[in-house]
């Protein structure tokens, strides 16, 4: 009976060890994300903005993109995300940059986003032309060339991209696909570890950010 019973003392301190959660995984500073060079004071501190930067012209980003869309579907409700184009100093991406602030300010992103991605990196059509992208643009969005060039080359336009280009430099961004979590921390593939993996920093960081607000 005595040793029913020592056996039975036995167990139930072991249960607990036993039921316990694994402890949280925890991601370093400078291994798993690193701190914006100049970081942005958000808008609404209540509100943490999640940006991906991104080029139309990247492989790597082509093949994120669908991680993105993943993880927008179970995003936090007091995250807001969006898209910022990157031309990494290229002519090329300038044009790229154009064409997506096009395709918002005329409200047919969801149009153009993902057929150009598609048709850089699975048909292989360079679109490294305004031409290309005009065509492109007119077969996609259904709208006229006319309605292209006008956005395409207007001031608004162009007011975006640079404001988007001095904002990366801001962040010490010198490579894409890369996340920036409320204007304070970058991470990415190369430091997650893999595209897999980076909205689970990512979700890592919104909670830093969460409490150190608080």
């Amino acid at each position: 009976m005595r040793m029913i019973l020592r056996f039975s003392s036995t167990l139930l301190l072991l249960l607990p060890l036993a039921c316990s959660a694994a402890p949280e995984e925890t991601y370093k500073l400078n291994q798993h994300y690193k701190r914006a060079l100049t970081p942005v004071a958000p808008a609404d501190a209540k509100r943490i903005e999640v940006k991906e930067a991104f080029w139309y012209g990247c492989p790597h980003c082509f093949h994120f993109d669908p991680y993105v869309e993943k993880w927008l579907k179970a995003k936090p409700a007091d995250v807001d995300f969006a898209r910022v184009p990157a031309s990494l100093g290229r002519p090329v991406g300038e044009l790229h940059s154009k064409m997506f602030y096009t395709a918002q300010t005329l409200g047919v992103f969801d149009l153009i986003h993902k057929p150009l991605f598609v048709a850089m990196h699975e048909k292989n059509q360079p679109m490294d032309t305004p031409a290309a992208l005009r065509d492109f643009f007119v077969a996609n969005a259904g709208l006229s060339a006319k309605e292209f060039d006008g956005t395409f080359n207007s001031f608004v336009v162009d007011t975006q991209l640079r404001r988007a280009e001095d904002e990366l430099r801001s962040y010490g961004l010198s490579s894409v696909p890369m996340v920036i979590v409320g204007g304070t921390y970058l991470t990415g593939p190369s430091l997650a570890g893999g595209q897999e993996k980076v909205f689970k920093i990512v979700d890592f960081l919104a909670e830093k950010v969460r409490k150190e607000r608080r």
